[in-house]
């Protein structure tokens, strides 16, 4: 099983690290279900329903979980964890998460808080600056990963491959 979860705050850079791993190294983004309405069209690491849709799909069990978080519902559809997989997750949810797939790969991306901030502040998502927030989920996310990034010191492309490297070498 080659299941890879990313893991940070907002504006840590998970997309682009995601994207360089999807283009690069092969890996199938596995896209969350949200009721958050979509940012922009470059918005694309979610699948955006409205709230009536997903609460049929959690009716229906079309989720291994699901969690309320920013006044938003998100739910994680069932995939098939043979294939090379990678998941965009929130702290929060990685315990539940781990239970289901102990063999994931766990990775952990941050920034400093003036970095995220000025980050998030660029892209108009002005909800998720809470630096206490922030920090707490940076401190929770580096206790359950195997390794922690900070995209302020390390490029996209650098932590895509030490992530593509140390799932390689771990097969």
């Amino acid at each position: 099983m080659s299941v890879v979860v990313i893991i940070g705050p907002s504006g840590a850079g998970k997309s682009t690290i995601a994207r360089i791993l999807q283009e690069k190294y092969g890996f199938r983004l596995q896209k969350t279900v949200t009721t958050r309405p979509q940012r922009d069209e470059y918005d694309t690491d979610h699948i955006f329903v409205n709230e009536e849709t997903f609460q049929t799909m959690s009716a229906s069990k079309a989720f291994f979980g699901t969690m309320p978080t920013f006044e938003f519902n998100y739910g994680l559809p069932k995939f098939d964890p043979s294939e090379r997989t990678l998941l965009l997750l929130r702290a929060p949810v990685v315990e539940e998460f781990k239970t289901r797939f102990p063999d994931a790969h766990i990775y952990e991306v941050d920034a400093p808080l003036e970095v995220l901030e000025q980050r998030l502040i660029a892209r108009s998502t002005f909800d998720r600056i809470n630096p206490e927030v922030l920090e707490k989920e940076i401190s929770w996310g580096r206790t359950l990963a195997k390794q922690s990034f900070n995209s302020s010191l390390h490029s996209a492309e650098q932590i895509a491959q030490a992530i593509a490297d140390d799932v390689a070498n771990s097969i």
